[in-house]
């Protein structure tokens, strides 16, 4: 058999090497699978307690502590007061309040709808942030 021989154009350009074609393809992936975690990471952030309390020494906030007890009484920064006075207080607290934080803290027999009525009360009214503490008896 007689072979061949192609004619070469002085303009054709040579073949596409594609080794490196490959090779940088493969890194762009390896790049996004490993990059694409941070771009969607979570929106859950933990304060270290050393840095609320650097925060706090800086800037004096009022804070809103809500405590509901097993009798039904509600305190509100340890002051005892009805349902109706805490809508009419809890707007004037939180608008005094730079970061408007609300912490609300329960004894163990108070009911979740007691709890989540006052969670409710408290985001209607304005609260930026609002904490759930959980008594260690």
């Amino acid at each position: 058999m007689r072979r061949r021989k192609r004619l070469r154009f002085e303009n054709e350009p040579e073949a596409l090497i594609m080794n490196s074609l490959v090779d940088i393809a493969l890194s762009l992936v390896i790049g996004f699978i490993v990059t694409i975690p941070l771009f969607f990471e979570s929106g859950i952030f933990v304060n270290a307690p050393g840095v609320a309390k650097a925060a706090a020494a800086d800037v004096s906030d009022i804070k809103v502590n809500i405590r509901l007890l097993d009798d039904g009484a509600i305190l509100l920064n340890e002051e005892i007061v009805t349902y109706e006075q805490l809508t009419e207080l809890l707007p004037e607290l939180l608008a005094r309040s730079v970061a408007r934080k609300v912490i609300i803290s329960t004894d163990p027999n108070v009911r979740y709808e007691q709890v989540i009525t006052v969670l409710d009360l408290a985001k209607q009214k304005g609260a930026g942030q609002l904490a759930l503490l959980r008594s260690r008896r």
